[in-house]
């Protein structure tokens, strides 16, 4: 089976050779034929992987904001 791998250390992707799922019970092994990889998402989640808490926050208010709500539902 063929698996997309990215590095954040370098921010590559490499395509790699990896076993095949075990099938257990009450589980389904789904055989795909082919796949589509945009590159320009792909680069997007390697630059977002990469980058660090404050970017990632600053990259995504409406998640923080989220978090902040859900925090605040807690108390």
């Amino acid at each position: 089976m063929k698996q997309l791998v990215q590095s954040l250390k370098n921010e590559g992707t490499i395509l790699i050779d990896s076993e095949i799922p075990q099938v257990s019970k009450g589980k389904v092994l789904i055989k795909t034929i082919s796949s589509l990889v945009s590159t320009g998402t792909e680069k997007m989640l390697v630059d977002f992987g990469a980058a660090g808490y404050i970017n990632k926050a600053r990259q995504q208010p409406d998640k923080v904001k989220q978090v902040i709500k859900r925090s605040r539902q807690m108390e």
